[in-house]
């Protein structure tokens, strides 16, 4: 009888190891696809310096379509999105919701902050900074409320563009 069990006891654990693998790869919502998407954020007719971009899929069908992305706009208005979870370069193919985050007002302000976390530089959102740099300006809620969009197609974007009127 021993040797039974002893035998049976590897066969169950490698049956068990293979399906938590099996559900582990599988994940909660299938795989996405990752491209590369980079372009620019114009306020009227100029590139929008210092302004933070935020995405996030769209679901078809799915309850969860997967991370959002982040950037932020260099002197040009030029960004490079990068997905929140994991981190790598680039967005979800599909539709998503656009939030433009105002430009910071001051040099202290326009340094983002960092942390590191197991040797990972990670930014740190502060939402009261960036709710009071809105109520301080004119800057309307349509911009950052999410209903601007943008379409991030299976080859990626290199010349995305977000218009925003004055």
């Amino acid at each position: 009888m021993k040797i039974y069990s002893r035998t049976l006891r590897p066969v169950c654990r490698t049956r068990a190891t293979l399906f938590a693998s099996l559900v582990a790869c599988l994940g909660c919502g299938g795989a996405t696809e990752v491209v590369p998407v980079s372009g620019i954020v114009l306020y009227g007719d100029q590139p929008l310096a210092g302004a933070g971009i935020t995405t996030q899929p769209i679901g078809q069908g799915t309850e969860n379509p997967g991370s959002g992305s982040f950037g932020k706009t260099d002197e040009q208005g030029r960004f490079t999105l990068e997905l929140v979870t994991p981190a790598a370069p680039g967005a979800i193919v599909g539709e998503h919701r656009v939030m433009i985050n105002p430009p910071e007002t001051s040099a202290v302000q326009a340094a983002p902050k960092t942390q590191v976390v197991d040797g990972v530089e990670i930014f740190i959102d502060d939402p009261q900074t960036r709710r009071a740099n809105q109520k301080s300006g004119n800057w309307p809620a349509s911009f950052s409320d999410g209903s601007l969009r943008l379409v991030v197609p299976p080859e990626g974007l290199t010349d995305a563009k977000v218009s925003i009127p004055r």
